[in-house]
C-alpha cells in the first residue's frame, strides 16, 4: 500500500482519488481517516488531501498546495516578494489572489489566505513556474507589488517621495530591482485598479528611477 500511495506525489488530491487506490473499501471516508490518523495522509479541507512528506518521499511545495486549495487562484503579495528575494521578511503564510470569494484554510501545512479580484485582473501578470516536476501559479514580480497595494488598505500615495517611503522603508523592497521591473505590465493592471491614483504614481517613480 505504501509504494502504491507514493504514486500520488506531492499534488492534493480529493477522496476520488484514494478510492481508485483502494476499489474493494466500500467506506472510503472511514479509510480516509484512518490514514490520516496514522499520518500517511494529511486532511486539507473538507475531500482534499495530501500525502505526508514521509509517505511521499518529497518536502511539501506550499505554493502547488495554495493553487489547489481554492481556485483559481495565483501566489502573490509579500509571499510572491519574498520567493523573488524583493523583501527580506520570512512570509509564513501563503497569499493567494482568487476570483472567488475571499477565504482563510488554517491546515496542518501552514495558513492560507485568498483575496478577490475580478477576472480582468487575475488574466495579467501571472506566470506558470516550474519547481522540478512540479508546476504553479504565481504573480509576476510587477504584479506581486501591485496586488499588495490594490489589496491592503491604508496604502494611498500621491507624491512619488512617498513611494520611495513606502517601499524603502515600509516594505524594504529591494531598490536595485527597480531597473527590471516591466512598466508596461504596470500600465496594463492601472487602469483595472481603484487605487489607480496610487498605482500612476509608483509607475512615474519607477520610470524615475529607471532612467537615473
Amino acid at each position: 500500500m505504501q509504494n502504491s500511495l507514493r504514486k500520488i506525489g506531492r499534488i492534493p488530491f480529493d477522496i476520488d482519488v484514494l478510492r481508485s487506490y483502494f476499489p474493494d473499501h466500500q467506506h472510503i471516508t472511514d479509510k480516509a481517516r484512518l490514514l490520516v490518523n496514522n499520518g500517511q495522509i494529511i486532511r486539507l479541507k473538507k475531500g482534499q488531501y495530501i500525502l505526508s512528506e514521509e509517505e511521499s518521499g518529497k518536502n511539501y511545495n506550499r505554493f502547488l498546495i495554495a493553487n489547489h486549495l481554492y481556485g483559481p487562484s495565483y501566489v502573490s503579495m509579500q509571499t510572491a516578494l519574498r520567493y523573488y528575494g524583493l523583501i527580506p521578511e520570512q512570509v509564513y503564510a501563503v497569499q493567494s489572489v482568487t476570483t472567488k470569494a475571499a477565504r482563510h484554510f488554517d491546515t496542518p501545512i501552514g495558513q492560507f489566505y485568498y483575496t478577490h479580484c475580478s477576472a480582468e485582473w487575475l488574466s495579467i501578470g501571472v506566470r506558470m513556474q516550474r519547481d522540478e516536476e512540479l508546476s504553479y501559479l504565481i504573480a509576476t514580480p510587477e504584479k506581486a507589488l501591485f496586488d499588495l497595494v490594490q489589496f491592503t488598505s491604508g496604502i494611498s500615495m500621491r507624491y512619488q517621495c512617498e513611494v520611495a517611503e513606502w517601499l524603502e522603508n515600509d516594505l524594504r523592497f529591494d531598490t536595485d530591482a527597480i531597473p527590471t521591473l516591466n512598466i508596461d505590465l504596470l500600465r496594463q493592471l492601472t487602469p483595472l485598479s481603484y487605487k489607480h491614483t496610487t498605482l500612476e504614481i509608483i509607475i512615474r517613480f519607477i520610470e524615475h528611477e529607471q532612467s537615473l
